[in-house]
């Protein structure tokens, strides 16, 4: 479960920006929130609104960053010469200065602070403090890092001769997972379980449209899963059969070997099966039928699950039904965590979300992008109602991070 995610000087993001899931004193949509250890409460789900070019996207990429870098580090800082860094590039600070990255979450009943900083030469900070439940709001030194000096848990003593000699551009929590070291291990694994999913990249849409499902067909109670997702969303589809073939490039791949996927729907005359090849299905269709995978994946193991433009292709009623899959205490009974970028006003209600659960990415006047959540805005010192009709007060202006829009006039 993703906490909180702290970032700074990446891409269009120059100052420090959190992505808070702490629950905040709000009275409205309890059961969309979390409850977890000391009565504490987290969010179920997040959604992320904004103009295009206003950073939606850019917070998503920013935890992918963070995440390609801690579980690569061990392996790519020996063959790259620079470590690779989007900062914000239209202030000499910006594109001169380190980059931050930092997330608190839960993994295996355990909650960490985990961070570092960095420039394109080397790992300038980093830390990792675990909590101890037996007080408040107590974490304890794991390890602490500045530049090559580093500051260990006892613990950790028998790793100083491996550690002294460490690349400069490696992160310690990357090579302690390697070293089979608990903590770090269960760093690693949050972030190689949490997912990243970009439907605004057309060569992932592309690959996730040509891969077969990670469907496990021949489970019986696997596919049926997989098939009641498909009836659930009314899409026609009443089963699905794959068909290994020979290596035909329009076919689907998993694992070097190339199979043909059917879809069957059923004859309106004879009640038989009627197949056809599943990209003659809609684009809608084949996305919901990849993004199968990722949701189930989240929902059956308490996963976090981040998805860029998560309403592209997709009807707003199936956007709601991705969102109360998350929010419904029966499908969700793990804790799983969503996380969208979106254009989809419909969603943007008080009976779906509350307001810590709307955030809003906007651009100022110098090209920096904000932050910020609905239950953090004011207008005139006043924060905004429960009561209040949120798509139509955002898309009214009210609350920014919408496109400032001009008539375009030929010839001047």
């Amino acid at each position: 479960m993703l906490i909180q995610f702290n970032f700074s000087n990446f891409k269009s993001y120059l100052n420090e920006t959190t992505l808070d899931l702490s629950s905040t004193n709000l009275s409205e949509l309890k059961s969309n929130t979390i409850n977890y250890k000391k009565n504490e409460e987290y969010l179920k789900a997040i959604s992320i609104y904004g103009s295009n070019a206003s950073g939606k996207s850019n917070v998503l990429d920013a935890f992918q960053q963070m995440k390609f870098w801690v579980l690569k580090s061990f392996v790519l800082s020996t063959e790259r010469k620079v470590i690779p860094l989007k900062r914000f590039q239209f202030s000499e600070f910006g594109k001169n200065g380190n980059s931050l990255f930092e997330a608190f979450f839960t993994v295996d009943d355990k909650e960490y602070q985990y961070g570092y900083s960095l420039d394109e030469k080397s790992i300038q900070s980093e830390w990792l403090y675990k909590r101890n439940f037996k007080f408040k709001n107590k974490y304890e030194l794991v390890f602490e890092r500045e530049n090559q000096k580093f500051n260990l848990s006892t613990k950790l003593n028998k790793t100083k001769d491996l550690i002294s000699s460490m690349n400069e551009k490696t992160l310690l929590v990357t090579l302690l997972s390697s070293l089979k070291i608990d903590d770090a291990i269960n760093v690693s694994k949050w972030f190689e379980d949490t997912e990243v999913i970009n439907f605004g990249d057309t060569t992932f849409e592309f690959m996730v449209s040509r891969s077969l499902p990670k469907v496990d067909f021949l489970n019986e109670a696997e596919y049926k899963r997989f098939i009641d997702f498909l009836k659930a969303i009314d899409l026609g589809i009443q089963g699905v059969r794959i068909e290994k073939v020979d290596n035909v490039n329009e076919d689907m791949e998993r694992n070097g070997e190339r199979y043909k996927i059917y879809t069957q729907h059923r004859n309106i005359d004879n009640n038989d099966f009627e197949e056809i090849p599943l990209n003659d299905e809609s684009s809608g269709t084949v996305k919901m039928i990849s993004l199968y995978y990722f949701l189930n994946e989240a929902l059956e193991k308490g996963k976090t699950l981040f998805v860029d433009e998560m309403d592209a292709k997709l009807h707003p009623l199936l956007t709601r039904y991705i969102i109360n899959l998350f929010q419904d205490s029966d499908s969700n009974n793990n804790n799983a965590q969503l996380i969208f970028t979106t254009h989809d006003t419909n969603t943007l209600n008080k009976e779906l979300f509350r307001r810590d659960q709307i955030w809003f990415a906007e651009k100022n006047d110098k090209g920096i992008s904000e932050l910020f959540s609905l239950a953090e805005y004011k207008i005139n010192n006043a924060k905004i109602r429960k009561d209040a009709s949120y798509n139509k007060d955002y898309l009214g202006g009210r609350y920014g991070a919408i496109p400032n829009l001009s008539l375009f006039k030929d010839g001047e």
